[in-house]
């Protein structure tokens, strides 16, 4: 693990490979200790760098930093402007370039702003170089791992003490990130069922959380027909696994976290075309979401008892598959006619959330890569999210602002519910509608939510195209750090 230092020296004695200086735009830039702000304004002055946000210049051996062999100017843009999330992105983007130059002794300065308190201010830096500090090479012929040994954050003078308290949480927070992002970009021959729930296994025992795993024979003996119908078109047979997280005083509350895990979606018979297979091996990251945020809470000695409920199968086509025009006895007794075999994950859920209810939970949220619907609608970077408890969609989504991870609420449309009907069974799988995918099944779902307290996370943040700031192509690893955030309110 990366070791990491708060201080409260300017960062002009820093020793290491860079320094990374957040600069705002104009004047701000004299709030710098004295002679790093002479560096910065000597290049403000006689180049074209301007500090606007996420603006970049890396300078070698710059003058008046003891012992430093490069100094990375970063971007805030305009004060005014600035919110934790620009500070924990600017950073974030100067860490990355760090990252990939292969340093490993990086320090930060944290800027000084009137307009957030000292310790959001560190957390945010803290945040955005760790986030940064994950490499993708675990799979190359031969892989060198980049990652940093050690990060200095410097303070100026600035007070410490609440940024050292929140250090912890924040470690655990992005030690999970990078545990769904380790996840979700194995390759789906790397990551069964069985292989999965093994991990779990392991995991458990070493952050002593009881752990279930329950086989096809147990699944069968427990009505978990909508988990076995996905499955048995696969060779690899598919596993629930249940996580136990109690503290050791009387708990405050009880969270029940449930998570899809289809760890790779061919869509079974209902075919996706080859472009929509390349990336299904994330179909498993709201599993690795909660199997990851269960360990954390055990590492920070949560003062909440935490259920983890993980549903892994692999959808696939063979001649064993579902097939449409199935209809499938969900664990509830409800029963469900099959439209679409790639509408797999909702089967799935259904019977998670009925299992979910007999732990009697205070709350029960499921995290699901559940809809192209919700991707279409809100983009990479934000998650959807509905609910039958509205003070929990607002805690949810206000914690997820607080970290810089999106959630944006869908109503759940009652009139809607009309379109997942069948004239057959109780419901059909599919809406059979291209319009307000992601509700419909939402309102699927809930049919099956037998908890007061529900709340659905439709996963559309899971996964990014595209490089940017301290997150990597493929799976972010958004989803532990607001969920922790929540949990240890």
């Amino acid at each position: 693990m990366v070791s990491v230092d708060i201080n409260s020296q300017p960062g002009k004695d820093f020793s290491g490979d860079a320094l990374i200086v957040p600069v705002f735009s104009g004047r701000e830039r004299h709030r710098l200790p004295l002679a790093i702000s002479k560096v910065a304004r000597q290049v403000m002055d006689e180049s074209d760098f301007k500090a606007d946000y996420l603006e970049l210049v890396p300078l070698h051996h710059p003058n008046g930093v003891k012992d430093t062999r490069w100094m990375v100017l970063v971007g805030l843009g305009e004060e005014e402007a600035v919110t934790p999330n620009k500070i924990r992105k600017a950073v974030g983007a100067a860490a990355r370039s760090c990252l990939k130059k292969g340093w490993k002794k990086v320090g930060v300065i944290s800027p000084s702003t009137s307009n957030m308190e000292h310790d959001e201010v560190q957390a945010a830096v803290l945040e955005g170089v760790l986030l940064a500090n994950f490499d993708t090479a675990a799979f190359k012929g031969k892989p060198e791992p980049k990652a940093f040994e050690k990060v200095e954050v410097f303070t100026n003078g600035d007070d410490t003490r609440k940024a050292r308290r929140r250090l912890p949480q924040i470690q655990a927070g992005v030690a999970a990130c990078h545990r769904v992002r380790e996840l979700t970009n194995t390759p789906p021959s790397n990551l069964s069922p069985e292989v999965f729930a093994e991990l779990a296994k392991k995991l458990g025992k070493e952050h002593k959380v009881a752990v279930e795993v329950l086989d096809p024979e147990a699944l069968a003996k427990g009505n978990f027909n909508g988990v076995l119908a996905v499955g048995q078109g696969s060779a690899k047979t598919p596993r629930v696994v249940t996580l136990e997280y109690k503290p050791k005083e009387k708990a405050k509350r009880h969270i029940v976290l449930v998570g899809k895990g289809v760890c790779f979606d061919s869509g079974g018979l209902s075919l996706k075309d080859a472009k929509g297979m390349e990336t299904m091996k994330d179909d498993m990251t709201g599993a690795a979401i909660v199997l990851a945020t269960v360990m954390a809470c055990a590492e920070l000695d949560a003062s909440v008892q935490v259920t983890g409920i993980l549903g892994l199968v692999e959808n696939m086509p063979s001649g064993s598959a579902y097939k449409p025009g199935d209809v499938i006895r969900s664990r509830s007794g409800k029963t469900i006619e099959v439209l679409n075999t790639d509408a797999e994950g909702r089967l799935v859920l259904a019977d998670l959330l009925d299992y979910a209810a007999e732990f009697q939970g205070d709350h029960v949220v499921d995290l699901a890569t559940l809809t192209g619907a919700c991707l279409v609608a809100l983009g990479e970077g934000v998650s959807g999210i509905m609910g039958t408890d509205q003070k929990l969609v607002d805690r949810l989504m206000d914690a997820g602002a607080a970290v810089g991870e999106h959630l944006w609420q869908l109503p759940l449309v009652e009139e809607y519910r009309e379109s997942i009907k069948s004239q057959i069974a109780d419901l059909k799988n599919s809406a059979g509608s291209r319009w307000g995918g992601a509700i419909t099944a939402g309102l699927f779902l809930k049919e099956f939510a037998k908890n007061d307290s529900w709340a659905h996370v439709d996963l559309s943040s899971c996964w990014a195209s595209t490089e940017k700031d301290f997150r990597t192509q493929g799976g972010t690893g958004e989803g532990p750090r607001w969920l922790l955030e929540w949990i240890l309110a």
